[in-house]
C-alpha cells in the first residue's frame, strides 16, 4: 500500500504491539520492543555504534540487512525515557514495520536524497505517524475532543510536538468513528450566513448553521444603514464592507 490512512497507521501499528506482547503498556519501552523484534524474526539485529560512526543520523534501519544502527548516545537517552531518543528509535522500528526499503546515506543531506530518491520523502512521513501511533495508540489514549497535547505528552512519554500532531490525528479520527463534523471558523460561518441572507445560494452551509447563527447576538458595528427606507443601526462587518442585518443593504468596498 502506497499510502495510509491515520486509522491504519493506528492499525498496523496496535497489531505489532499485540504480537510484540506491548500492548498493555502506556509508556512503552522502545528498546524492550527492540529486543522482541529480534527475538520475533522482525529484525536481525540491532547495534548500538560510537557516534562518530553515524554522523548523519541518530539512527537508522538497513532493508538489506534488516538491523537498526543506533547512536550510543540515542541508546542511552533511550534508556532515560528521554522523549526525542524514544521517538526516534519507534521511528526506526517504523521503517522495518512498514517494509520501508531505502536507507538514508550518510553524509548526504536529506532534501539531496529526497530529491534523488522522492519516496525517501513519503517513508519518512510514513514512519513519523507509525511511530507517534506505535508510541500513542487510540485504545490507550482514552481520548476525547478535550484531551490536551500536555495529557498525551504527560500519557505516553511524547515531545511537544509529537503530541500535537498525534493529537490531531486523533481528534480526526474520534470525529470520523463518531460521526462529528467539524466546526467551521466563526468567521467563515458569519460570511457564508451573511451572503445566503443576501440571498446567494449557499449550499456549504448547512441550514441548522444558519439557524444557531441567527440565534446569537450579530456584532453591530454601531453605524446606520445607508438605506433611506430603514436607517437601522444593525451594520454588520463582512470582510471590506458593512451589510445590513435589517435590510441586507450592503456600503461599498474600504
Amino acid at each position: 500500500m502506497s499510502s495510509y490512512l491515520d486509522e491504519d497507521y493506528d492499525q498496523i501499528a496496535r497489531t505489532l504491539r499485540e504480537e510484540l506482547g506491548l500492548d498493555r503498556d502506556i509508556w512503552l519501552d522502545v528498546l524492550d520492543a527492540l529486543r522482541r523484534m529480534k527475538h520475533c524474526g522482525y529484525l536481525r539485529d540491532y547495534v548500538c555504534l560510537p557516534d562518530n560512526e553515524l554522523p548523519g543520523a541518530e539512527a537508522k534501519f538497513v532493508p538489506d540487512e534488516r538491523k537498526i544502527y543506533l547512536r550510543t548516545s540515542t541508546y542511552q537517552a533511550a534508556e532515560q525515557g528521554e522523549a526525542h531518543a524514544r521517538f526516534t528509535v519507534a521511528h526506526e522500528i517504523a521503517h522495518c514495520a512498514l517494509y520501508h526499503q531505502h536507507t538514508r546515506k550518510r553524509g548526504i543531506a536529506v532534501g539531496a536524497i529526497e530529491k534523488k530518491v522522492p519516496s525517501i520523502g513519503r517513508d519518512e512521513k510514513q514512519a513519523d505517524k507509525f511511530a507517534a501511533a506505535f508510541l500513542a495508540p487510540s485504545h490507550r489514549a482514552a481520548f476525547n475532543l478535550d484531551t490536551t497535547p500536555t495529557q498525551l505528552a504527560q500519557r505516553f512519554g511524547l515531545s511537544a510536538p509529537t503530541a500535537k500532531a498525534r493529537a490531531e490525528e486523533l481528534a480526526g479520527m474520534y470525529r470520523r468513528r463518531h460521526n462529528i463534523r467539524r466546526d467551521l471558523p466563526r468567521g467563515v460561518v458569519d460570511f457564508l450566513v451573511a451572503k445566503r441572507r443576501e440571498g446567494y445560494s449557499v449550499t456549504s452551509l448547512p441550514s441548522e448553521d444558519v439557524v444557531a447563527m441567527r440565534v446569537r447576538q450579530p456584532k453591530y458595528e454601531g453605524e446606520v444603514c445607508p438605506n433611506p427606507s430603514c436607517g437601522a443601526a444593525k451594520m454588520i462587518r463582512i470582510g471590506t464592507h458593512l451589510v445590513c442585518d435589517a435590510c441586507g443593504a450592503r456600503t461599498g468596498d474600504d
